[in-house]
């Protein structure tokens, strides 16, 4: 009916275009992360999230009720109101508050860059990892355009202008200071090396420019910058997420 009609040409030019651009999950960042993470999941596995934050409401990165218990840990009290949790606990000075060799796989989604002191925070997954199980992270490439400008940028700027420019809402939380200190990969091979863990397996993707949808000539820049670096392994330096995996 006329009045029904929900096609794609009501939507503004750069909605019509991500559609047809991407229109599966093949290149959703957030999706390859936990479609690994599953791959090694065992449901009497006891996992940690290290950076869990609040709720995320987002069913792909919810694991509670694939493993016997799921905790999740920040320096932010938000997350003890998680109910994507089995457990939560914040982290103080640095500290893990669970016990040594507790868990069978830990992650940490988008925390590296926040990170200031590295070798202190991978001693402490080294501790809470059982022998043989292991850590997945992912973390920006400090050799991307969007971490390069956020490098150099102010963290007042960030406090500006960060969550507008991902989408968020205004009452979203402020954005963590980044540092940058584990987002290459030779930074992120020494660092997990020095701290004892082997066996580092490091997928570089370049994922849609979602980011830049706010504006179309950005957007066709952004899908133009995917397309080139994502064409051949030759480029995947420069694409702008690192996923990685170490054993202990």
């Amino acid at each position: 009916m006329p009045g029904n009609d929900t096609s794609n040409s009501s939507l503004p030019m750069v909605e019509r275009l991500y559609k047809r651009l991407y229109r599966d999950q093949s290149l959703n960042g957030t999706t390859a992360f936990y479609n690994w993470i599953r791959a090694e999941l065992n449901p009497n596995f006891k996992a940690l999230n290290i950076g869990a934050g609040p709720s995320t409401r987002d069913p792909r990165r919810v694991l509670r009720g694939e493993v016997k218990e799921i905790v999740g840990v920040d320096i932010d009290p938000a997350v003890l109101l998680n109910e994507e949790l089995d457990r939560a606990g914040t982290i103080v000075n640095g500290q893990i508050p669970e016990e040594d060799g507790y868990f069978d796989l830990v992650f940490a989604d988008f925390v590296l860059e926040h990170v200031e002191n590295p070798a202190r925070f991978l001693k402490e997954v080294h501790r809470v990892l059982k022998p043989g199980s292991s850590f997945f992270f992912r973390t920006p490439n400090l050799f991307h355009y969007v971490t390069l400008i956020s490098a150099m940028t102010p963290h007042w700027v960030h406090l500006r202008v960060a969550n507008a420019a991902r989408g968020m809402n205004m009452d979203a939380h402020e954005p963590w200071p980044t540092f940058y200190r584990m987002n290459r990969r030779k930074s992120l091979e020494k660092a997990t090396l020095a701290a004892g863990f082997s066996g580092i397996e490091l997928r570089m993707i370049e994922p849609e420019p979602s980011y830049m949808r706010r504006s179309l000539p950005l957007f066709l820049l952004g899908s133009a910058y995917e397309r080139i670096v994502n064409s051949t392994t030759a480029l995947e330096s420069l694409r702008v997420n690192i996923l990685g995996k170490v054993k202990k």
